[in-house]
């Protein structure tokens, strides 16, 4: 299977979509690609991306693997929620501009609505520039999550 493009898996939409392709997608990892650049409203002139959009990065990277589950079965993807960053570390402040960075995600725990993913952002060369694990949860309904009503 082809990967799919990046609308189809995220609900984030630019300037607030920092992942540029999905280059695969299992129901374990997802493998997504980003290009640094003044596009990014995070992006500092002079200096770069912050390192600390990194998070978000690996973020909507995880999105994408419930996105696309959601796409095979022809329905739009659906918000869930980042409960938790640990042990997020950087190779330095900034990522470059021109840097192109790839973000690989990789489950390894569920409980049907809670996960936990070890996540980590490699340079072009393979190097690794961040690394960090995350839990998310993602409920079955998140409307009636919001709205305090038993799903």
């Amino acid at each position: 299977m082809s990967a799919p493009h990046v609308d189809d898996v995220l609900l984030h939409r630019p300037p607030m979509r920092f992942l540029d392709r999905i280059i695969s997608i299992t129901e374990d990892e997802a493998i997504a690609e980003t290009d640094v650049s003044p596009a990014n409203p995070l992006f500092i002139p002079g200096r770069g991306l912050p390192a600390y959009a990194g998070v978000e990065m690996m973020a909507q990277a995880i999105a994408s693997i419930d996105g696309m589950k959601r796409h095979i079965g022809g329905l739009p993807p659906k918000i869930g929620f980042l409960l938790g960053c640990r042990k997020y570390s950087v190779r330095a402040a900034e990522f470059p501009e021109g840097m192109r960075l790839r973000i690989i995600v990789n489950k390894v725990f569920s409980d049907g609505e809670m996960f936990s993913f070890e996540c980590r952002i490699d340079d072009e060369e393979g190097g690794e520039v961040a690394r960090a694990n995350m839990n998310v949860y993602a409920p079955h309904d998140p409307r009636k999550f919001l709205e305090g009503i038993d799903a």
